[in-house]
């Protein structure tokens, strides 16, 4: 049996910022790309596994950068739900992973879960005992007792801290994710409170740094942001309120924003779960109100950035065409949940594009994304490590 495997289609796009290649192939060894570029310039082995993808587009799988596995934003009372029992969190996670993968995702970084449920489903799809994207994973939330994102761990003052990361180290977490903030989907603060003294935001990004793992932050505006950045917190995430001076101090510090528009924009999110408590409407009123704004300077101050779901599972499709509508160009918009996806959570070396030595990571869409962003919706091919996994959606 051969171990090679040609993929050909009408155009693909490599996401590595090289022009689209009409007439494209990805050639797949053992689970890594081979080789890329026109069929007609490829050295096929005899034998290779044809893989005809016709008048599609071939692309990298997709990376989400922001995600939880067991929330569903559409049923409300998210926090609510990372509470819940574990056995509840698991029936929502299994079919949430089926949802993202076949819709393109083969890798995702998920910032926040109790119980620990994000490393065992991390470890058993890397054991191939369940299918799902790849993941990297933050356990559970490092949040304050009078905070947002408070979930069965409460954390405060530095001793406690210090405790709550290092657990979570020692449970296996890729990276430490903290709520510096408050956020759109509970009702207790505005979403610029603080909730954390810059003392202990330096302790939490030292104890993650000391091991050796990035830090991400919840933190959707006001003074968390200026003080994260200053702690030298890897990724910002949301940032819905955040100003041009923030952006300025993050790009020059060299952090990335991973922003989310899917669970405040689209009909299944935050409405749609917690549409019946006026105090949330209201902050979810100034979210949409800004969220344009916001984003325009985003793209305008250079800073580095990347595109999530924040739990809409199966629409990171939907993120990218806010992305366009916000004013990205669709190569920016197919880059932020690519190579830049790839990028920000740390996995760039393996994922996020097509090209020799990377995981054998490829998707096709029925149609152009460059022509028309929301043809990212229609995936057909998805291959994950060499391994095509779309055949799932006839099971």
């Amino acid at each position: 049996m051969s171990r090679h495997t040609l993929i050909r289609a009408a155009r693909l796009i490599p996401c590595t910022g090289a022009p689209p290649i009409e007439g494209g192939a990805v050639l797949v060894e053992d689970g890594r790309i081979a080789a890329v570029g026109r069929l007609a310039d490829l050295s096929v082995p005899e034998g290779a596994a044809l893989i005809d993808r016709g008048e599609e587009t071939l692309l990298p799988g997709l990376v989400d950068a922001h995600t939880h596995l067991s929330i569903i934003p559409g049923l409300g009372h998210q926090i609510g739900q990372l509470r819940g029992p574990a056995t509840q969190a698991m029936l929502r996670a299994i079919p949430n992973i089926r949802a993202d993968l076949l819709s393109g995702v083969t890798t995702m970084r998920v910032v926040g879960e109790e119980h620990f449920l994000d490393v065992e489903i991390r470890d058993a799809q890397q054991a191939g005992r369940i299918p799902g994207p790849r993941l990297r994973v933050a356990t559970r939330p490092i949040a304050a007792r009078h905070g947002h994102g408070t979930g069965l761990t409460a954390s405060d003052g530095p001793e406690e801290i210090r405790r709550h990361v290092r657990e979570n180290l020692a449970a296996g977490a890729d990276l430490i994710k903290f709520f510096a903030t408050g956020g759109t989907s509970s009702a207790r603060a505005p979403a610029e409170t603080c909730f954390y003294s810059p003392e202990e935001i330096r302790l939490i990004v030292e104890e993650a740094h000391r091991d050796g793992k990035p830090a991400a932050v919840h933190a959707h505006g006001g003074p968390a942001i200026r003080w994260c950045v200053e702690a030298g917190v890897d990724t910002i995430e949301h940032g819905r309120l955040a100003t041009a001076e923030d952006f300025a101090l993050m790009r020059k510090a060299g952090t990335w924003l991973v922003a989310n528009n899917a669970i405040s924009q689209h009909p299944d999110g935050i409405e749609k779960g917690d549409g019946h408590d006026p105090r949330i409407m209201a902050k979810l009123r100034i979210s949409r109100g800004r969220a344009p704004d916001t984003f325009r300077l985003m793209l305008e101050s250079g800073v580095r950035w990347a595109l999530g779901t924040d739990s809409m599972h199966g629409l990171l499709w939907f993120e990218a065409l806010k992305a366009v509508e916000f004013g990205a160009t669709p190569e920016q918009a197919l880059e932020g949940i690519t190579r830049r996806a790839a990028e920000a959570i740390g996995m760039a070396d393996s994922v996020g594009t097509l090209e020799p030595g990377k995981l054998a990571d490829v998707i096709s869409l029925r149609g152009d994304p460059l022509r028309d962003i929301a043809a990212l919706e229609h995936v057909g091919l998805v291959m994950q490590g060499g391994r095509r996994v779309d055949h799932l959606s006839a099971e």
